[in-house]
């Protein structure tokens, strides 16, 4: 039984069959502060895949100029869509929609890769994809900027704008065993979802080193970010203990290898027309690290998220194909 911490006794909720939107569902209109470790498991049980074996490739990296084709056949070698996505879900995509720029730059994800993972949802029978961000610069002219408002759209998807922060949009949770985001505010379309999954771009970052899956969900976040920077490294790995991502899509098929992460022009960047996908966003992040010739045991946030058990660095399974 999933152990929760609410401000008031609610009887009659069996808690570990419920979903997270079943769970909010059924404290509308109560005043609650849960720890998310607890509430959300760090994945659903898998089933075998339809060839009656069990699925047991953790991670792939596909290399292909076809970007639509790369995320297909990287989503299909670790079990396929179904394996995450059930009939019925409520889905959230999460790009990195950060800055007001062009796709080519690739400060934000390409949108082709977010329409592709849309698409995928939706063949699985999701009833909703909602996509968004907290961006940092002004969200509808990033949005549409970036391409993947519009992409989103066209794929069926409900583009959710963050004008401003709330708490009725924001409610705050806690995470359980985190070293310093004890507390924080999540986006309530995650809280309220069944699946996330997290798809981000590759890029260098002044502060992080890196930022591409894990780093990706401060824009899940309520939070004043400037607080974040106190401790970096701590509070990233915490959110990912707090809000597991059940897949990770990467875009790194053009690094940012400098002047990260906001870019500003395409020679920033190294052409490598890949893309990993994962079940474990830190296991995505240090093959990603390795794309950049980045030890990933030198990047604070994977190397404390791997102390605190959120994935491995290696000693996963995986596949690497180009098509």
């Amino acid at each position: 039984m999933s152990k929760l911490f609410l401000d008031s006794k609610i009887s009659g909720i069996n808690v570990n069959r419920m979903t997270r939107r079943e769970f909010l569902k059924a404290v509308a209109g109560t005043a609650i502060f849960f720890t998310a470790r607890s509430l959300f498991p760090v994945n659903r049980d898998l089933p075998d895949d339809t060839s009656g074996s069990q699925v047991n490739i953790d991670l792939a990296m596909v290399k292909s100029r076809d970007y639509v084709k790369g995320v297909e056949k990287a989503i299909e070698l670790i079990g396929g869509i179904k394996r995450y996505v059930k009939p019925g879900d409520i889905v959230v995509v999460k790009p990195n929609m950060a800055f007001n720029s062009q796709p080519e730059l690739k400060a934000n994800t390409d949108p082709v890769i977010v329409r592709t993972v849309i698409d995928l949802c939706y063949q699985a029978l999701a009833s909703k994809v909602y996509v968004f961000d907290r961006s940092l610069s002004n969200p509808k002219l990033t949005y549409t900027t970036s391409g993947i408002a519009e992409a989103a759209k066209a794929a069926g998807a409900k583009v959710v704008f963050v004008n401003e922060v709330s708490r009725k949009l924001y409610p705050a949770i806690a995470i359980k065993d985190a070293h310093f985001l004890k507390e924080t505010t999540v986006n309530r379309y995650i809280l309220e979802s069944d699946v996330l999954i997290n798809v981000p771009v590759a890029k260098q970052h002044s502060s992080a080193g890196l930022t591409i899956g894990m780093k990706n969900l401060m824009g899940i976040t309520g939070d004043n970010r400037s607080k974040w920077h106190w401790e970096l490294h701590e509070a990233i790995s915490d959110i990912n203990l707090g809000v597991r991502s059940n897949l990770t899509v990467v875009d790194a098929t053009n690094l940012m290898i400098r002047n990260g992460p906001t870019g500003g022009s395409t020679d920033y960047l190294r052409r490598h027309d890949t893309v990993i996908a994962s079940s474990n966003v830190l296991s995505a992040d240090a093959v990603t690290a390795g794309l950049f010739g980045t030890d990933p045991r030198k990047i604070g946030y994977i190397a404390l998220g791997s102390e605190k058990g959120i994935g491995k660095i290696e000693g996963f399974s995986s596949r690497h194909v180009t098509l």
